[in-house]
This record gives structure tokens, sequence and C-alpha cells, in this order.
């Protein structure tokens, strides 16, 4: 981008600020920059347009996809032992076989991404067991 691009100023609530911030200072970006890339990422594949973009572009805008992955299990996983525990059983089973875990994503970067989610559960009491990369069984 240029400094000749259009501008426009944008309201937002603090707490979101704060955490676009964090963001950028994590990747290394301006907080202009990670808003552009977030909304960026956004349309993709919602686009008609058969346009190629950049591989270096593609790369960076697949890891920010793949820097939410533990936000998504973990969300599965409050899901499913939520209604595990209002139909009165004492296990819950995540499914995650169609994130593709097993594809495109390095092993140490897997390990990565599922051990976070991995340790927060056994934290919090939670017997975890990986079902190959498909599924997660929780007990309690």
């Amino acid at each position: 981008m240029s400094r000749e691009d259009p501008q426009f100023k944008l309201r937002m609530p603090i707490e979101l600020r704060a955490q676009v911030e964090q963001a950028a200072k994590n990747s290394g970006r301006s907080l202009n920059s990670e808003l552009v890339a977030r909304i960026e990422g956004s349309f993709v594949g919602a686009s008609t347009l058969e346009k190629l973009m950049p591989a270096e572009r593609a790369r960076e805008l697949a890891l920010m996809a793949r820097a939410g992955i533990p936000d998504e299990i973990r969300r599965r996983a409050i899901e499913a032992i939520a209604r595990a525990v209002r139909l009165g059983h004492s296990n819950a089973a995540v499914e995650v076989g169609d994130l593709h875990l097993d594809v495109g994503i390095p092993d140490a970067d897997l390990d990565n991404l599922i051990n976070e989610v991995t340790q927060e559960l056994s934290a919090a009491g939670y017997k975890v067991s990986w079902d190959d990369i498909t599924a997660i069984c929780i007990e309690f």
C-alpha cells in the first residue's frame, strides 16, 4: 500500500483495538497493515474473479488463518462438553476432520496448534486424547 491509497476513519471498541494491536505486534505489521490483511483474508475464496494472488501473499494469508485453528478447536470443545453435560454424559467427542489438519501444515506447527488446546483442557482437569488428527475425546 502507499500513502496515496484512500483513507477513512474507523471506530471500534477499545478491547477490539487492543486485540488488533497485539496481533499486529505479533505479526510484525502496523495496525493498518494488520487490519488490511485481515479484511483481505476474509474475502479469499469469496471472490468470483479468477485472479492469481502472489505466492508470498497466499503464504501470509494462510499463516493468519492457521493462527485461528486453536480458537476453532477450543470453541468446538466447549460446545461438545456443554452438550455432553446436558445429556448426562461423562465424555465428549470433538470432530475436527473437516479442518484437514493432516494436510498442508508442518508437523511441528500442527503440534503447537493442538498442544495449546490440549494443555488448556488438561489444566482444567479434563483427560484428552486425540483420535488420529480427526477427533478429540474429552473425558471428565
